[in-house]
């Protein structure tokens, strides 16, 4: 984890380190592979990490396509306020704005291109219902960009991973909140969730995919001999574990006791030295670990609005409308977000927290529909 804060402690004493100092063994063994199966794509994370030092950003495009439609209704999910399911409830209809194309699609890969962006992640609700979900990853082009799925793992089976491997994805990130079946089958609400989750990383590695396993942390479960079966399991298996921090958005609104503690983050903090877990504020690709906003990854909702964090209902632009680099640039120049801060801002700042709940409180009194579009949130708020 060192390493990553020395290269930028040593670019302000103006001392040159090796571009390959600050990566780990596995993100080494990755960019060796990229070289050979994705030539441009090993250009551009070069590229990246020669210019790092001075300013150069490469966050991940997530993509939540088909309106957020899932087969499962988690506890903690964040995206039920975007799902047609939760508008039909609340309106009586589903979200009439114009969900994005592939050729809008396609520009959005081009321009991600030229900004040096590498990395497009699919995710919904639930990917693998999208019909059009093939077509969508040709157009993003994998040879430029690393195609990852984001899936709850219960439709991804054999001839899917297959599928996905042959159109040229290169990784599978499946979500697993409990290594005990009962439990987790029940915060997904769906019996045999826990199944087809285990199953995925093995057809996913048959297929040869790279395989990532997300999960929720709620308050003490750090703690856990369920967690530290998970990691056991993790560790055997040789899969990443992603770890994200509980928040009362979404369906957990209302679920402060599920917030994870200073208790639980210097736990998690102790056992990423000790395992291979990680979380968004975990050094990668030579980043130091600081806040992920616009700068690690941004959210592309179905109708182009960018959110500059998963766990945000504020847009800072269009992608539809304008270009992606000038949406980006606003970002950075956002005095909540462009700063690389070492809390979670949308966890830990209570200013912002309270700037964020009471622009979309205040949005949901005109429409039901989320993010907030810049104008009425970030703009209409001063603060950049």
């Amino acid at each position: 984890m060192e390493p990553a804060v020395k290269v930028l402690q040593n670019a302000q004493s103006h001392q040159i380190l090796s571009k390959e100092a600050s990566l780990t063994k596995d993100e080494l063994r990755r960019r060796k592979d990229q070289s050979q199966k994705r030539p441009r794509v090993h250009e551009k994370i070069q590229n990246y990490f020669s210019n790092m030092l001075d300013g150069a950003i490469s966050p991940i495009l997530r993509l939540k396509i088909n309106r957020s439609a899932c087969n499962m209704k988690c506890e903690h999910c964040c995206e039920e306020p975007y799902m047609s399911r939760d508008l039909l409830k609340k309106t009586g209809k589903i979200d009439p704005r114009k969900q994005m194309d592939l050729n809008d699609y396609r520009k959005l890969s081009e321009e991600a291109d030229q900004l040096g962006l590498f990395r497009f992640v699919i995710t919904g609700g639930e990917a693998l219902l999208d019909k059009n979900l093939g077509d969508l990853i040709t157009t993003l082009d994998p040879l430029k960009h690393l195609i990852i799925l984001d899936t709850n793992g219960f439709f991804f089976n054999e001839d899917k991973a297959k599928w996905f491997a042959d159109l040229g994805g290169y990784k599978v990130q499946v979500s697993l909140d409990s290594f005990y079946k009962e439990e987790h089958d029940a915060f997904r609400s769906t019996k045999g969730a826990y199944d087809r989750a285990i199953n995925s990383f093995k057809v996913a590695k048959k297929a040869g995919l790279e395989m990532l396993m997300s999960t929720c942390l709620v308050r003490d479960r750090v703690f856990s001999k369920e967690f530290e079966k998970l990691m056991a399991y993790c560790a055997e298996e040789e899969i990443p574990l992603y770890v994200t921090l509980a928040k009362p958005v979404g369906s957990a609104r209302g679920h402060e006791e599920w917030v994870c503690t200073k208790k639980d983050v210097d736990q998690l903090k102790y056992l990423e030295d000790k395992h291979n877990i990680f979380t968004h504020m975990t050094p990668n690709y030579g980043q130091p670990g600081k806040c992920i906003t616009v700068k690690g990854i941004n959210t592309v909702n179905h109708d182009g609005e960018i959110v500059p964090c998963p766990y945000m209902d504020l847009s800072i632009g269009n992608v539809t409308k304008e270009p992606l680099g000038d949406i980006l640039e606003r970002g950075m120049k956002n005095k909540w977000l462009g700063p690389y801060r070492d809390e979670c801002i949308i966890g830990e700042n209570f200013d912002f927290i309270k700037f964020h709940n009471e622009s979309v409180a205040e949005h949901l009194k005109e429409t039901p529909y989320l993010p907030v579009p810049y104008e009425k949130g970030f703009a209409k708020n001063g603060s950049v």
